[in-house]
């Protein structure tokens, strides 16, 4: 009788701990949440509208397995924001892999807090998107723009120069 009191006083002890445990875990992980939020609602006012993924850490065996963690800024579920994923399969079967995304609030705890240090070279690679997308654009729009006055019956909008980051 002594044993399975002492395994069942060991057991209340440690659930106590881990409750304790859990609470300030809970309430430092909100924190974050709520300051990462204000990143995540910034970014949506810009309305970029641009995916971009950088790695946080990868793993591959001999075999072609791999397993690959990602911070990025896009579409998951319907909603544009800042975003982990999980990607793994085999180099050698393509068509068979699994990805799992979150927004980085509603990802794995471990995650989060991996990404967290990475959350400013997110920043950066948006940017280099962003910019490299216009000069895209640009060019695109000239192609059309050629392809309009070659049709003498359509009428296409003038051409703007202004610049959108800009007050005019």
């Amino acid at each position: 009788m002594a044993a399975q009191d002492d395994l069942a006083h060991r057991v209340s002890s440690s659930y106590q701990q881990l409750s304790a445990a859990a609470s300030q875990l809970n309430a430092v992980s909100d924190e974050l949440g709520k300051f990462v939020g204000a990143l995540d609602g910034a970014l949506r006012k810009l309305n970029l509208g641009i995916a971009t993924w950088l790695r946080l850490d990868g793993r591959e065996d001999g075999l072609g397995n791999y397993i690959k963690r990602d911070l990025g800024y896009g579409k998951v579920g319907g909603k544009w924001g800042i975003s982990l994923r999980v990607v793994a399969g085999n180099h050698n079967t393509p068509d068979i892999s699994t990805v799992e995304e979150w927004l980085f609030n509603e990802a794995p705890q471990s995650l989060r807090i991996e990404a967290v240090e990475q959350l400013p070279d997110l920043f950066d690679n948006l940017v280099r998107e962003a910019d490299a997308a216009t000069r895209t654009i640009k060019s695109k729009t000239q192609r059309v723009r050629e392809l309009v006055a070659g049709m003498s019956d359509v009428t296409f909008p003038a051409a703007t120069t202004a610049d959108p980051g800009k007050p005019e």
